[in-house]
């Protein structure tokens, strides 16, 4: 982007021009680095409506440009794990359930289709929707490793795993009130 600001030619074009030009190569960095993706699915009562929602795009460490390497990012510590966690409940209201998975990221379909390299993410779809469980179910998070503080007292706030201890009470605070 230093480079498209400092070009002598910019005397030459209008400032919408120049913009254009910065946006397109930020979009063309994000393209190498933001590749992934959280796909969820939230739910505020049962039985009631199912919303999708992606969060992202978010970044990855090294280039995702196969399968292979997707798949070996998701054995690892993925820091959009953690924000998809979040969609297990309504932080708000501690309630809802939801679910979420991680997908990899495109701005263009040519580089999804060359991704898969031939079987399309339509065929993946197709073939993994019969196996997908018709009711959403909490999320476990009894082995998160980060507890949450309490934003007024600062100390440990409970947070009881919502698929494990659904009747467990959560941190209440009396200087929240």
């Amino acid at each position: 982007m230093a480079s498209i600001l400092t070009d002598p030619q910019n005397s030459e074009r209008s400032a919408e021009e120049v913009a254009t030009l910065c946006i397109e190569a930020l979009d063309d960095a994000r393209a190498r680095t933001h590749r992934l993706a959280v796909v969820g699915q939230i739910q505020y009562e049962a039985p009631g409506p199912v919303h999708t929602v992606v969060l992202g795009p978010f970044s990855c460490r090294g280039l995702l440009d196969t399968e292979e390497k997707f798949r070996g990012l998701l054995t690892g510590p993925v820091g959009a794990r953690e924000i998809g966690q979040d969609l297990a409940y309504d932080p708000a209201s501690k309630t809802g359930r939801g679910r979420f998975l991680l997908a990899p990221a495109f701005f263009k379909a040519r580089d999804a289709w060359a991704f898969y390299k031939g079987a399309g993410p339509a065929e993946v779809v197709a073939d993994a929707l019969p196996l997908l469980p018709r009711d959403i179910v909490p999320v476990c998070s009894c082995g998160l490793k980060a507890r949450p503080q309490c934003r007024w007292c600062g100390q440990a706030a409970h947070h009881p795993c919502p698929l494990h201890e659904p009747e467990a009470q959560t941190h209440r605070c009396r200087q929240a009130a």
